[in-house]
């Protein structure tokens, strides 16, 4: 895979691991571009809160630009974010539709003691879930299930067309792997430095 420099450390990595901002024509000039689809110039940083205040300190998106850009580091992270956050609705969507989420939390712990579950299934957790919510991840790190916090109770269910949704099981190995990638991106952008 192509490799690209990141604009605030640096450093080269594969394009894959980088989060890309394509630089327009007219305001706001810059939009967080993850899945690498819009077109024209752009620059590629980790998708780190360090990299991003680095690319901004260091003027990275103006010469990109070729004008003077005034972004902050914090809106472009949340720019960012919300892409991130969009893109896992999006994949917990297609686990409900290939019949690979299981949702709520009685349905959850039945489905996890089933013999099939297996390596690769992955635990969702609402940030305000409460009840049973330790038992469930405990059960999960047990089984060798990885888990994620993400979105609130209200979020979820919006994603699922109910009220609230605290817990959700994935086991489509592909869909979990990549919830579990942007997921991670997510975190590592919300960090403060």
């Amino acid at each position: 895979s192509p490799e690209r420099t990141c604009a605030g450390c640096r450093g080269v990595a594969p394009q894959a691991d980088l989060l890309r901002f394509s630089v327009g024509e007219a305001p706001p000039y810059l939009a967080a571009d993850p899945a690498r689809r819009l077109g024209g110039r752009g620059v590629s940083v980790h998708p780190r809160r360090a990299c991003l205040a680095a690319a901004v300190r260091h003027g990275a998106f103006s010469r990109a630009a070729r004008r003077r850009i005034t972004a902050s580091a914090d809106a472009l992270a949340a720019q960012a974010v919300e892409q991130y956050r969009r893109r896992v609705e999006g994949l917990l969507v297609a686990a409900h539709r290939s019949r690979a989420a299981t949702v709520g939390t009685d349905a959850v712990r039945e489905a996890m003691h089933a013999p099939r579950l297996g390596q690769g299934a992955l635990l969702v957790v609402s940030e305000d879930a409460a009840g049973r919510r330790d038992e469930l991840v405990a059960s999960a790190d047990r089984l060798g299930t990885a888990c994620v916090v993400f979105g609130t109770k209200a979020s979820l269910g919006r994603v699922f067309g109910r009220g609230e949704v605290a817990i959700v099981l994935v086991t489509d190995r592909g869909i979990a792997a990549s919830i579990v990638e942007t997921s991670s991106r997510m975190a590592a952008l919300s960090e403060k430095e």
